[in-house]
């Protein structure tokens, strides 16, 4: 549903309830791979998120997409944020994500999605859908 349509202009020209939803959902995954690629699996978008956060950026403020990117590829050290909102913002991008699947080693066995730990990036996958260890707060 996130995927551009016939006369798709990108992500700011939609008018789509579901390209924008599911578009930004295909964006942040994008996001979150391009950046644990270049960190070497160290980084992912809660980094960058984080920063924006920490520079200010909350839901009560209006900032631009433009520093929102900027702010989050500062928090980062790197510039996938920028990078990739000027990719898809105004100009179609239509990722294979049967092959994205493939690569992060999310596989249909039976109608069950199952897991490939020896596909090219499934470490990257790991680092996305593992929850993070317990921070060491007070258990409620």
């Amino acid at each position: 549903q996130g995927l551009p349509g016939a006369g798709d202009n990108g992500l700011d020209g939609t008018t789509s309830w579901g390209r924008t939803y599911w578009g930004g959902a295909i964006f942040c995954l994008l996001a979150d791979i391009e950046i644990r690629k270049r960190s070497g699996n160290t980084l992912g978008l809660q980094d960058a998120m984080r920063g924006v956060v920490a520079a200010g950026g909350v839901h009560d403020q209006d900032w631009p997409v433009s520093r929102i990117m900027f702010v989050a590829d500062k928090a980062i050290g790197l510039n996938v944020m920028s990078e990739l909102y000027e990719k898809m913002r105004a100009s179609p991008v239509t990722p294979d994500l049967d092959i994205l699947w493939s690569e992060l080693g999310i596989v249909d066995v039976g109608g069950a999605t199952r897991f490939d730990d020896r596909a090219v990036m499934a470490a990257v996958r790991r680092a996305i859908t593992t929850p993070p260890a317990p921070s060491g707060g007070v258990a409620n």
